[in-house]
């Protein structure tokens, strides 16, 4: 069981550090490097933070389910991110057989992401009401996700203030969320990007 465990935070570990890794600035000399160091350490505690959540989360589910309910998971999982329905019968297994599994937080956000609205954003609101706890194996939380992308959502079709509505959650509950390119919501939210 750990093994299996320690695999698949491994994976969350290596794309959370190549995100860091990516967005570190080149070394110069002078005052504004040490600054640039107290922020960047900062960032990296941040983001370790994060890969210990996903690691949790990930043990949680190794408690719950066991080695091969884990494999089981993983298997639905993958074969639901291979397809290209917005609902089908792994999705359907991940929901009904793991309700309180990660992947399936995280494929329900990805039933969400492939229905682009056709669905009055229903995926989105389920992701948020009962997988927010969820995480990427990146660190993205799927209730910060999930609010970011039913605000869009929400946005286009004119309701301005519910989307509002949405991001504020987001400042609020998931003040260290970060999208998967590595960079804080709160950045692009306070804006109004």
């Amino acid at each position: 069981m750990k093994k299996i465990v320690m695999v698949v935070v491994g994976v969350g570990a290596l794309a959370a550090a190549n995100v860091i890794r990516a967005e570190e600035p080149t070394k110069s000399e002078g005052a504004p490097q040490k600054e640039v160091s107290s922020a960047q350490s900062q960032e990296d505690a941040e983001i370790a933070a994060l890969r210990a959540k996903v690691a949790a989360r990930m043990k949680a589910d190794a408690d719950e389910y066991g080695r091969d309910g884990v494999r089981a998971i993983e298997m639905a999982y993958r074969a639901y991110s291979r397809s290209k329905d917005v609902d089908n019968e792994h999705l359907r297994t991940l929901i009904e057989k793991y309700p309180k599994a990660n992947r399936t937080g995280c494929a329900v956000m990805y039933a969400g992401q492939r229905a682009q609205g056709s669905d009055d954003g229903k995926w989105f609101r389920l992701a948020m009401e009962k997988y927010a706890d969820c995480m990427y194996g990146d660190g993205v939380q799927v209730g910060a996700y999930a609010r970011l992308y039913l605000a869009g959502y929400l946005e286009s079709k004119g309701k301005k203030d519910e989307a509002k509505k949405l991001r504020g959650e987001i400042l609020k509950l998931y003040p260290d969320a970060r999208t998967h390119r590595g960079r804080k919501m709160s950045e692009f939210l306070d804006s109004g990007k």
